[in-house]
């Protein structure tokens, strides 16, 4: 097969179930993460050629690099919110979708496949029925298939069985019509095929969170080669560009639209240093409605600390209350523009409470912190957003905490509204 978009072109010959689109609700910040990260790497590994990046074309997250081991590489990002093995729904759905590519590829060694889930490994229980089936003992016995692919061990020989009857089992059910899929490549694989297949997989089971994920980007957009001395305090406004950029484009329709380049990813960091030209941006109407913000609660940022938390540290918060004065201080300057940012920032923060954190009167000191942190997150990504269309001046996390800081100050926020968990 030629190094090129042709191997996307032989992928289509055979009609077979579309796994494009993918769940956009749960997990989808995980998937976007691990897109960004591996785009952010195989950049940097690749200093000469273009790589490019797209999301839900072929699989969850795909790079083809012309100077990588593989051209193609494709990979299943989920968050899972239980423990899965090699038996589990989730993973034979993900691997009937591989033997799709890897027949519609023909088997060929420019396609690398891998999984890369957050979740707990469990042992795959296989009925007694199922066994029989297979010439084996009929009872019922644990196995540790997933484990051990994911410790790149290889599987015995009734491991390699088993797997590939539950495989197998699955496909024929997803395709019940011999016209569709690759029934008939399957049903001519041997064993030991099926065996290299699996074996050829990146299997990467973790404990990530999307928050280490995005610690991970970070420090990525800070040894990327296109990062210099004036992107410092920007890291956070780079990385939200290139995931609403890998988010936007996965949607096109014709696959070129799709792919976000090595130069693609160049133009982000220099464009959040020069920002759109100011005849493309206008000023944020929404500084006009921030009068019209009625206010509910009129006590202090202090007085709504101490009344979910009545042990909180004093000089944490006398630290709090200088972030706010400096927010304020800062931005005296500029009232209409800090109006609208307020505005922005107070529906990004609210609806992040009401969704998140029903009610609750005793928090503490480190659940309140780390809410301030997660609010803070919220309206920075939020804001990273708005400077594309209006004008706004750059402002870097600590700017940004401040402002929230301020809505809980002037009574338009509140911690006793919300609670989080233990």
């Amino acid at each position: 097969m030629n190094r090129g978009m042709t191997a996307e072109e032989s992928a289509n010959s055979v009609e077979h179930i579309s796994r494009e689109a993918g769940d956009k609700t749960k997990g989808f910040r995980f998937q976007k993460l691990r897109a960004a990260i591996r785009f952010l790497q195989r950049v940097q590994e690749n200093s000469d050629g273009q790589v490019h990046c797209a999301m839900e074309l072929l699989e969850d997250s795909v790079l083809y690099d012309g100077n990588s081991e593989s051209l193609i590489s494709g990979e299943e990002n989920k968050y899972y919110g239980s423990r899965i093995s090699f038996n589990s729904a989730a993973l034979k759905n993900t691997l009937v979708a591989f033997l799709d590519l890897y027949f519609a590829f023909a088997r060929s060694g420019e396609l690398k496949l891998g999984v890369y889930a957050s979740a707990e490994i469990a042992q795959e229980r296989i009925a007694a029925d199922f066994r029989q089936k297979l010439g084996l003992d009929s009872k019922q016995k644990l196995y540790d298939i997933l484990k051990r692919l994911t410790l790149g061990e290889d599987l015995e020989n009734e491991e390699k069985l088993v797997a590939f009857a539950i495989v197998k089992a699955e496909y024929f059910e997803q395709y019940p019509d011999s016209s569709k899929g690759y029934r008939a490549l399957l049903d001519a694989m041997t064993l030991n095929e099926f065996s290299f297949f699996i074996g050829s997989i990146d299997w990467t089971l973790t404990s990530e969170s999307n928050e280490s994920l995005e610690a991970t980007a970070l420090q990525l957009v800070r040894t990327c080669r296109f990062f210099n001395h004036r992107h410092l305090g920007l890291e956070q406004f780079v990385l939200s560009a290139l995931l609403d950029a890998l988010e936007k484009r996965s949607g096109a329709r014709a696959v070129t639209d799709r792919l976000l380049s090595t130069d693609s990813l160049k133009n982000i960091f220099n464009e959040i240093l020069l920002g759109p030209t100011e005849d493309e941006r206008t000023d944020d109407p929404a500084w006009d409605e921030w009068s019209e913000v009625e206010k509910s609660d009129f006590r202090n940022l202090s007085e709504k600390i101490k009344a979910v938390c009545p042990d909180f540290s004093t000089q944490i918060l006398k630290a709090l209350a200088r972030s706010c004065s400096l927010a304020r201080s800062v931005e005296a300057e500029g009232q209409r523009e800090m109006k609208a940012l307020l505005r922005r920032i107070l529906d990004a923060c609210e609806i992040h409470l009401l969704t998140n954190h029903p009610a609750s009167s005793a928090l503490t000191q480190k659940q309140i912190l780390d809410m301030i942190g997660d609010l803070a997150k919220v309206a920075e990504h939020h804001v990273a957003t708005l400077r594309g269309r209006y004008r706004y001046a750059l402002r870097d996390a600590h700017s940004i905490k401040g402002a929230v800081l301020t809505l809980f100050d002037d009574c338009y926020l509140a911690f006793d509204e919300v609670r989080v968990g233990e």
